[in-house]
Formats: structure tokens, C-alpha cells, sequence
């Protein structure tokens, strides 16, 4: 019996640092959730113990060792399991905001017609 594919469950990405579904990219090209938009991923190695250069292809996000050649992302993420020392923490800007003074204006009757 043929079972057939539902829309989004073929191909369901997670997060490298988290395993929540995927819904965005950091600026290395590399499917996170929201909360990990902005941590990068550093020090990946390869199975040799060369580090591996990530690089964004027509399928997705793949890694370059110079030994090895192109590996597969999720492989990559199998050897360098403990990610959480991986990456690099997103840094949070402080923003200030101008806060505008009230503007008391006093309109008498006869001003009504013009407003």
C-alpha cells in the first residue's frame, strides 16, 4: 500500500542549535529558527579533523574541507555534535528612544470652523 506525501512533510529542516523547524537564514545561508537568527556557526570540523568552510549551493547549505572535498550538512553536524560551543552568541544592541513632550494646544469656539 502507497502512502502519499502531504504538503511539508517531504523535506522539514531544524535548527542547528536548537532542533526547532527551521523558518529563516543566518547571514551564512544556513536554515535557523527565529530565536538563532543572528549566532553564527564557527570551528565546524571535518571527519580528517580539518575545518570545513561553509558554502550555499543550489540545494542548500554544504561544506568545503580542503582533504575531503564537499561534505553533506547534516554529516557535518553529526561529527561536531555538542553545537552549543560552535557558535558564536549574537551580540544585543542597545537602541534608545526620543520620547516626544505633549503639545497642549487650546482651541476656542470660534477656531471650530477651521479645524
Amino acid at each position: 500500500m502507497r502512502i502519499p506525501k502531504k504538503y511539508g512533510q517531504s523535506k522539514k529542516q531544524e535548527c542547528p542549535f536548537c532542533g526547532k523547524q527551521a523558518i529563516s537564514q543566518n547571514k551564512q545561508k544556513v536554515p535557523v529558527c527565529l530565536s538563532h537568527k543572528d549566532s553564527l556557526l564557527k570551528n565546524l570540523k571535518c571527519v580528517c579533523g580539518d575545518y570545513v568552510d561553509i558554502l550555499d549551493g543550489k540545494y542548500g547549505v554544504f561544506f568545503k574541507c580542503f582533504n575531503c572535498g564537499s561534505m553533506n550538512f547534516n554529516k557535518i553536524m553529526e561529527i561536531n555534535d555538542p553545537i552549543t560551543d560552535n557558535f558564536e552568541k549574537p551580540v544585543k544592541k542597545k537602541t534608545f528612544v526620543l520620547k516626544k513632550q505633549p503639545k497642549e494646544t487650546t482651541i476656542s469656539s470660534d477656531e471650530l470652523d477651521f479645524i
